[in-house]
């Protein structure tokens, strides 16, 4: 850790040895207010870099975003063009900030929402109905995907038909349709405008939304219309309480941690360990491999629930390698791989064996598919850590990777796939509060930890018993006696 990172501890402590002995001293019902530094609040946050970037101004250095290697990754402070956090006083001063502590805030009323539905006509209905509550009641401007503004459910009511009309001369449209381009410029581009976003749909939904912005997203309010809805903890039938209070501010905000996923060339060392053996089932020349690195492109994916290496349509056992901030860690000899975040660890990772991890907890969740080995164990590892994924110099096939299950890609030899901790989370509102959603969740969709339970010692089942029997067995049995007594 730099110099800077340890003074940043240092005056943290010192702030809380102060707090401590002023309540000691005092009295311990009177709140202190302790103003505040900037570089404190930053250390708070989590936002070390702006730290370090503002002192490299003073010196005069240039301004460059250097990654440091640490057990946290980084913060983003800003959701979308309005949205931010509340400011943390002197009652929450811990070096790690407690997530029930998150609450959104907003620096100006919200204007522009994006409003996003699943592929069913079923929901078009209340569609319509949240469309025009935003229109009409709160006057936002609204917008929605091409698919859905060409609709003929959309394009059927009257009042949504006036309102893709605008009032005035000097007036646009209150319902807009929802345009992504790659221009930056706030005037040119919708994804700058979105203040925030609401979702009308199951878990699927909400990860094309998240693929929708693949840099800083506006807060998400996700409304359970799906076949699990793990990760959309609100109903229907409150949807216009739940959205007041998304406009006033102030309800707890879930931030998801997303990997960001990048396929690269890999070392001149590493192509040159891989020359000898040459894949010899991938039937592949030097030529055609020296092409393909001429036309690559690379780009960066963020992904909400996991990135899967697989060998795809292959009979071969997939062979990678994983890399561990630049270590070799271990060679996976299996159907293939899976690095996850917290999120999707109650997904294609749970179902690999591995832990759930609630989406607080700063991790990345390493799982492998079917390993040939009866000691491969999925691991949890710091989310400061850069994962590394390629094809080992023996491997007999190419493999095939995803990204939360879309833009499937080759994976050749002479590339690999770098996975991090992405510096822009998902920010999703939450219902009651960031921990109970979560365990709520595990309980009604998951059906964590489900059991009859055991009675004492003096109990015994009875036909009173307020716990049902078996009763399947209790049937078959009854149809038995009436059949023999017949």
């Amino acid at each position: 850790m730099s110099k800077l990172n340890n003074y940043q501890v240092e005056e943290l402590s010192d702030r809380l040895s102060k707090k401590i002995s002023i309540t000691k001293n005092g009295d311990s019902d009177k709140s202190i207010s302790v103003p505040l530094t900037k570089r404190a609040s930053l250390t708070i946050n989590g936002n070390t870099n702006e730290s370090c970037n503002s002192n490299s101004e003073q010196n005069g250095k240039t301004k460059t975003k250097k990654r440091h290697r640490t057990v946290y990754p980084p913060m983003q402070k800003n959701y979308g063009p309005k949205a931010t956090l509340k400011s943390v006083t002197d009652e929450y001063l811990l070096l790690v900030q407690d997530p029930l502590s998150q609450q959104l805030s907003w620096t100006n009323p919200p204007l522009y929402v994006l409003v996003i539905k699943k592929l069913c006509n079923d929901i078009y209905k209340p569609f319509n109905d949240i469309l025009k509550f935003l229109i009409y009641e709160h006057k936002l401007i609204t917008f929605i995907e091409e698919k859905d503004y060409d609709s003929e459910f959309v394009l059927s009511d009257e009042k949504l038909r006036n309102a893709m009309k605008p009032l005035g001369t000097n007036t646009k449209p209150s319902l807009r349709k929802f345009c992504i381009n790659e221009c930056k410029t706030l005037e040119k581009n919708d994804r700058n405008k979105i203040d925030f976003l609401i979702c009308l749909g199951g878990d699927g939904t909400l990860l094309h939304a998240s693929g929708l912005f693949q840099q800083s997203c506006p807060p998400i309010l996700s409304i359970h219309m799906g076949s699990l809805g793990f990760l959309c903890p609100f109903d229907f039938d409150s949807h216009r309480k739940y959205i007041n209070c998304v406009v006033k501010g102030g309800v707890p905000l879930l931030l998801r941690n997303r990997l960001k996923c990048k396929l690269e060339k890999a070392s001149e060392t590493l192509q040159k360990l891989s020359e000898p053996n040459g894949c010899s089932s991938s039937n592949e020349s030097s030529p055609n491999r020296e092409k393909d690195s001429k036309d690559f492109v690379p780009t960066d994916l963020l992904c909400l629930n996991e990135v899967v290496v697989g060998r795809g349509c292959s009979p071969f056992l997939s062979n990678l390698d994983l890399y561990v901030n630049d270590y070799l860690i271990t060679t996976v000899q299996g159907d293939g791989l899976i690095i996850s975040s917290p999120t999707g660890s109650t997904a294609y990772a749970m179902a690999a064996g591995a832990s759930m991890c609630h989406p607080s907890v700063q991790s990345i969740i390493i799982a492998p598919i079917c390993p040939h080995s009866l000691s491969f164990r999925p691991i949890v590892v710091p989310a400061g850590c850069d994962l590394k994924v390629c094809l080992s110099p023996d491997s007999r096939h190419t493999a095939w990777f995803s990204v939360d299950g879309r833009n499937t890609t080759e994976l050749k030899q002479g590339f690999y796939i770098s996975i991090t901790t992405s510096e822009y989370p998902l920010p999703t509102i939450s219902r009651s509060d960031q921990l109970n959603d979560w365990f709520e969740g595990l309980a009604t969709c998951l059906h964590w930890n489900q059991r009859q339970k055991q009675l004492p010692l003096n109990s015994c089942y009875t036909q009173n018993s307020k716990i049902p029997s078996r009763s399947s067995s209790s049937t078959s049995l009854k149809i038995k006696t009436e059949y023999d007594e017949t």
